[in-house]
C-alpha cells in the first residue's frame, strides 16, 4: 500500500475480551498521520472466547469510545481470531483469480472442520508453488457466520457501517509492512492480549505460518483473584502494579509461570515451522500486545529460542502530531494497538 496521495479513512475498530481500541489515520502528501486513538476497557465478562455475551456493555463502550475521539467516520474495519477462524495454506491447480473465486467452496470443504454453509470463505493467491510446477499457493481463509454476523449486529447498533472483516494475524501483518517495510528474511510478529497469542511469520513480507492461542494476561489476573480473594479491579491492579500486591512473590510466580506457558507455546509452534520450511531459520522475533509488557518475558523467550527479540513499534511510519498526543502515551499503548493500527491501514480500499 502506497503511503502518499490522500485515501478515503476507515475506522480500526479492535473488539478484545478486555479492551476496545480505535485507530484513525489520514493520509497525506507527506504520508500516513494518526488522527485519533482511543481505548476503552471492557468488563470482564462482556466478551468471552471471542463470543459477545453483552452486547449493550460493549455497544455502550464503543459509542463513548468514539464520542470521546469525536470521530465522524462511520466506515469500520474489525477482526476476529481465535476457534471460529480457520486460515490454511494449500496448493491447487494453477489457474486465475475468478475462476478460483467459482470453485474455491468446493476446494475449501476438505479443510474445514465446519459445515461448509456455517462459514464465509475467502482467499488469497500467493503465487507459484514452490514444490509443484502446475499449482499456486494459496491461503484460505474460513470464518464462522455467526461470529461475524454477531459482530455486524454490535457495530451496526453501535452506529457504526461494518465495511471489512479482517484476520488479527493479517492486521498485524499488514502493520508490518507498512512500519517495517525493508525487513527482509524469515520473522515472528508475536501478539498477546488479555485472552490470545496470535502468531504471524514472514518471510519476505509473506505469511508463511500462522497460529492462535487462547492465552495471555487475564489468566493472572484471575489467578490473583483467587490466590488473595479480591475483586476483578483490585486484582488487574494488582498485576499491573497500580495496586500494591499482599505478596509479591506469589505474584511474581503467577506471572512467571504465565510466561512460561507463553513461550512453551510459542516454542511448539516454532517446532511445527522448523519441521515444515526446515530451510527457514528466524532472524528476528517482533512482539507486541499489552501482555508483552510483562518484565522478563522478552529475556525468557529470548533465551529460550536464542532468536532476536524485538519491541513492534506500530508507529515508526506514521506521522505523530506531538501537540496533539504525548509521545511517553504514545510510547506506552503501541504495544496494545498493533493489531487495531492493522486495521486502520485498510483505508483506501475499495468499500
Amino acid at each position: 500500500m502506497g503511503l502518499s496521495g490522500r485515501k478515503k479513512s476507515i475506522l480500526g475498530l479492535d473488539i478484545g475480551s478486555h479492551a476496545i481500541k480505535s485507530v484513525l489515520l489520514n493520509s497525506t502528501k507527506s504520508g500516513l498521520v494518526l488522527k485519533s486513538l482511543g481505548v476503552a476497557n471492557l468488563t470482564p465478562d462482556a466478551i468471552l472466547e471471542g463470543n459477545v455475551q453483552d452486547e449493550e456493555v460493549v455497544v455502550s463502550t464503543i459509542k463513548n469510545l468514539l464520542k470521546a475521539q469525536k470521530n465522524n467516520v462511520k466506515a469500520v474495519c474489525t477482526s476476529i481470531s481465535g476457534y471460529s477462524v480457520i486460515i490454511k495454506k494449500i496448493n491447487l491447480p494453477t489457474t486465475t483469480r475468478e475462476e478460483l473465486s467459482e470453485t474455491i467452496e468446493v476446494e475449501a470443504e476438505q479443510y474445514i472442520p465446519f459445515d461448509i454453509s456455517e462459514v464465509n470463505v475467502d482467499f488469497e493467491i500467493l503465487g507459484q508453488s514452490e514444490t509443484t510446477e502446475d499449482q499456486i499457493e494459496v491461503v484460505l481463509v474460513a470464518a464462522k457466520k455467526d461470529i461475524i454476523d454477531s459482530y455486524m449486529e454490535l457495530l451496526v447498533n453501535a452506529g457504526l457501517a461494518p465495511t471489512i472483516v479482517d484476520v488479527d494475524v493479517f492486521a498485524m501483518e499488514n502493520a508490518f509492512s507498512v512500519n517495517y517495510p525493508d525487513v527482509k528474511g524469515t520473522v515472528a510478529l508475536i501478539d498477546i492480549g488479555a485472552n490470545k497469542l496470535n502468531i504471524n511469520v514472514l518471510r519476505d513480507g509473506v505469511s508463511l505460518f500462522t497460529r492462535d492461542a487462547p492465552m495471555g494476561g487475564a489468566r493472572i489476573t484471575v489467578e490473583i483473584q483467587e490466590q488473595f480473594d479480591v475483586d476483578y479491579e483490585t486484582a488487574e491492579g494488582i498485576k499491573l502494579g497500580a495496586v500494591e500486591a499482599p505478596d509479591q512473590e506469589v505474584v511474581s510466580g503467577i506471572v512467571s509461570r504465565a510466561i512460561e506457558n507463553w513461550v512453551a507455546e510459542i516454542k511448539r509452534a516454532f517446532e511445527f515451522l522448523e519441521a515444515t520450511y526446515p530451510e527457514d531459520s528466524l532472524s528476528a522475533i517482533y512482539l507486541s500486545g499489552g501482555s508483552s509488557r510483562f518484565e522478563g518475558l522478552d529475556r525468557y523467550l529470548g533465551q529460550e529460542t536464542d532468536v532476536p527479540i524485538k519491541f513492534f513499534n506500530p508507529f515508526t511510519n506514521i506521522g505523530i502530531d506531538q501537540r496533539k498526543f504525548d509521545p511517553a502515551y504514545i510510547e506506552y499503548i503501541a504495544p496494545q494497538v498493533t493489531i487495531c493500527l492493522g486495521l486502520a491501514l485498510r483505508l483506501g480500499e475499495e468499500f
